[in-house]
């Protein structure tokens, strides 16, 4: 339902993007239920066809602005593939769009927030950062899940000092609205958290971290086969999304340094897993795991530098070259 209060009396708007489905959306929301005060913040679930049963939660959760979207973009497939991660991304782009908060905040549906998620969102962002990130835990004991968290949030585990960084996640993370106002162009079809903090940067933002906004990774059971096909994927998208603005010789360069990227991203995730004081135990039962995966990244990102910018990537950048 969407709130009374125009944009600003919102202090607050926190985007859940639908990566999960209907149980792991109602997680979420019971979740933020608790914490959010709806006088003054609006929770938006953007979903489409292809995700509608998200819908139904509308009733169980009235305070929350469910929103269908009719247009899926370049995305017209719900399996495991690029396609679905371009619906995650335009999920995210219709959420900022109807955000009317002076903090808009994302996570997704995989994540469950810590109980003072949103408080300390809001003390994060009395400092003059435009864009803080936080901590991302795993909390599922599984090897699996170990193996995935470390390849794609050890670098956001806990514990680490606030401070400027290189990177931060969507699926963490808090902006002041004034910064994306001034950059729709970027976001306006679709968001991609590498094209968005990019053009950020360029105009003087810094990206920073603060350890106190923590949210806890609960990915759903998943087995090595689907998993190492999703790092396949995303690893594709990845090198799509990244030379849509660089010249062929260049996308030939990244694509030769596919072969050592393996080694870089276990030798990251290792340094992580030390750094949070693994034992030897679980060091020897993860990285084998680990190793397999960022094979998989790699192999995307090799494919999608061969294979040059998706469609929608020249799109994307021919709209923003226009504006």
């Amino acid at each position: 339902m969407p709130s009374n209060h125009p944009a600003s009396e919102l202090e607050l708007s926190i985007i859940v993007t639908v990566v999960g489905g209907k149980e792991l959306v109602r997680r979420s929301l019971s979740a933020l239920g608790s914490q959010v005060n709806f006088a003054t913040a609006e929770v938006i679930v953007p979903y489409d066809s292809w995700s509608g049963e998200v819908g139904d939660l509308a009733e169980e959760y009235p305070q929350a602005r469910f929103h269908f979207i009719n247009d899926t973009g370049v995305a017209s497939s719900a399996s495991i593939t690029s396609h679905q991660h371009r619906l995650y991304d335009r999920r995210r782009a219709v959420g900022l769009s109807l955000a009317r908060g002076r903090l808009i905040a994302m996570t997704e549906d995989h994540a469950v927030p810590a109980a003072d998620w949103c408080r300390q969102i809001c003390l994060a962002h009395e400092q003059p950062y435009t864009v803080i990130g936080g901590a991302i835990e795993n909390g599922v004991d599984e090897p699996i899940n170990w193996a995935l968290y470390y390849c794609d949030f050890g670098r956001y585990g806990k514990p680490l000092l606030s401070g400027e960084a290189s990177y931060v996640s969507d699926v963490n993370i808090a902006y002041k609205r004034e910064a994306l106002d001034a950059i729709r162009e970027v976001w306006r079809s679709v968001y991609h958290e590498t094209t968005v903090h990019w053009s950020l940067r360029s105009r003087g933002h810094s990206l920073f971290f603060d350890p106190r906004m923590v949210v806890y990774q609960h990915r759903p059971k998943i087995n090595m086969f689907h998993a190492l096909r999703e790092r396949v994927e995303w690893g594709r998208i990845f090198a799509e999304t990244r030379v849509a603005k660089i010249s062929s010789w260049v996308r030939i360069g990244y694509g030769a340094g596919t072969l050592v990227l393996p080694l870089l991203l276990l030798a990251r995730v290792l340094r992580n897993m030390l750094r949070q004081h693994r034992t030897p135990g679980q060091v020897a039962q993860i990285l084998p795991l680990a190793a397999c995966l960022v094979v998989g990244t790699a192999l995307g990102e090799f494919l999608g530098y061969l294979g040059g910018p998706h469609p929608a990537e020249v799109s994307l950048k021919e709209t923003v070259s226009e504006t």
